[in-house]
């Protein structure tokens, strides 16, 4: 894959090079000078269109509700013994101290 990367790069930079070698260095300045601008401009109107979609009433997206989960005890307090109750308390005491 890298090679063929390489042969594109190489074969798309000997193709400019000769189509600007042909060019006076007053021409080469003018194609960037022209080139750069129809990006900037390109570029701006893509921001600014992106911009203005955001406020439209059309391009407003609905708003998903979720309901809140609601968690079912699958171990009711009262059904712990109370040996339990106290080795636990004893577990979660050790890091208070």
């Amino acid at each position: 894959m890298k090679k063929i990367f390489v042969k594109v790069r190489d074969l798309a930079e000997n193709k400019l090079r000769g189509l600007c070698a042909g060019l006076s260095p007053k021409k080469r300045v003018m194609t960037i000078v022209l080139l750069t601008g129809l990006f900037a401009i390109g570029n701006f109107y893509m921001i600014f269109r992106a911009i203005y979609d955001i406020g439209r009433e059309d391009a407003k997206q609905e708003v998903i509700e979720i309901e809140p989960l609601s968690v079912p005890d699958f171990v009711p307090a009262d059904t712990l013994s109370e040996k339990k109750i106290r080795e636990m308390e004893e577990f979660f005491n050790q890091f208070n101290k």
